[in-house]
């Protein structure tokens, strides 16, 4: 967004507050930190301040835009919405971001995850060889599929980047290949989807990496695509086809998974007897839509007691890892974590499992204070686990 669209749309904001607290608090970075710069009004407040000249750009006050974890949440209860023009309050949030990157005002760690997106293709700054490692001990034969052409290419994302995420892919592939499906991998010659880059503000970077899959795509003519992560999974159903990249079709892995069992290429007759609830990805849920496959792969397995969290749904809690947060931690107002807040909503449902479907979701609740007893896996993971135990 150019400066004036940001200078304009903040205008539009009416600074009501419902987006952040109403019934309970909805903005998760809001009962995060308990204070309202901590909010989409909050961070309306400062880009108008910033547009009247009377506040400075600089990494200190970088940090209110750039804590936001862009779930989307503030869209259910916007009453300016119509007003933006935009989908979400948080391509505004964008926007304002995209301005302090041009000032080059950032926080150290939002430079140094755009520096590695930039010249690694990956926010770790890790070897593309990384991206092959969950392979060695998966036990299943994973196609190339730049070789083979196949009916649909598994685009691993960060789940392969980010080590106690590695059983996704891993359980995802034997689950495919069971049920037949002709699937295969860019291995190390996979690039990030970008979708982090541009929530970060970097529009420049998300289209250098969109252009480089939009390439490797068209060149090995990909038309279905199958993607384990939900952000992976947001970027090319609605962000590609503005860049000329448009699929036959693009399914969450759930999607998949979830007509394999219905249509009984996979069997998955092994009890697992707990109490499971599932965590609605932000990416998945409410930006795209996708609820009931995964809840209908968990609920698919035998002695599983499966129950809600009180936030489910469109009005799902966030894991705490969007929009970048899975690299940056300001800690300075902090008076909880978002993820121990989520534990927490899943303790007062008697879960003994946290499902999810998110590399990113799996990574953050796994990191959570205060699990205890609560075991956090995800959703292929169960089924692969009820699989295995009835072959």
């Amino acid at each position: 967004m150019r400066t004036f669209e940001v200078e304009r749309a903040i205008q539009s904001c009416v600074k009501c507050t419902i987006c952040y607290k109403s019934l309970f608090e909805i903005c998760p970075i809001y009962e995060e930190f308990g204070i309202p710069p901590f909010s989409p009004p909050g961070i309306f407040y400062l880009a108008d301040g910033i547009a009247s000249r009377y506040v400075k750009m600089s990494p200190e006050t970088a940090t209110v835009p750039f804590a936001c974890n862009m779930c989307g949440a503030c869209s259910k209860r916007c009453i300016s919405g119509d007003l933006f023009n935009y989908d979400y309050p948080t391509e505004l949030i964008e926007g304002i971001r995209e301005q302090f990157v041009e000032a080059g005002e950032l926080p150290e760690k939002i430079t140094e995850a755009l520096t590695n997106f930039a010249t690694s293709g990956n926010a770790w700054r890790l070897p593309n060889s990384k991206r092959v490692e969950w392979e060695k001990d998966s036990r299943v034969t994973v196609p190339d599929y730049a070789k083979e052409q196949n009916e649909y290419l598994l685009f691993i994302g960060d789940a392969s980047l980010i080590e106690e995420t590695h059983i996704m892919p891993k359980a995802i592939a034997k689950l495919l290949r069971k049920g037949g499906v002709d699937f295969g991998t860019l291995k190390e010659g996979e690039v990030d989807s970008g979708n982090e880059a541009r929530e970060l503000g970097e529009s420049g970077l998300f289209e250098e990496l969109a252009r480089v899959n939009i390439e490797t795509f068209k060149r090995l003519q990909v038309k279905k695509i199958i993607t384990i992560s939900p952000h992976d999974y947001n970027t090319f159903c609605n962000d590609y086809p503005k860049l000329g990249m448009k699929f036959e079709k693009v399914y969450h892995y759930t999607e998949i998974i979830s007509d394999l069992i219905k249509e009984g290429k996979i069997e998955i007759s092994g009890e697992i007897p707990k109490t499971v609830t599932f965590e609605d990805p932000c990416h998945l849920g409410r930006y795209n839509g996708i609820y009931e496959a995964p809840r209908e792969i968990i609920k698919a397995i035998p002695g599983v007691k499966f129950v809600e969290m009180q936030r489910n749904f469109d009005e799902s809690f966030c894991c705490g890892g969007g929009g970048g947060r899975m690299w940056y931690d300001p800690d300075t107002y902090r008076k909880q974590r978002i993820s121990d807040i989520r534990v927490r909503h899943a303790k007062e449902a008697g879960a003994d499992i946290i499902a999810t479907a998110c590399p990113y979701c799996l990574s953050m609740l796994k990191g959570a204070g205060n699990l205890g007893d609560i075991s956090v896996k995800d959703v292929g993971e169960l089924a692969m686990e009820s699989m295995s135990m009835s072959q």
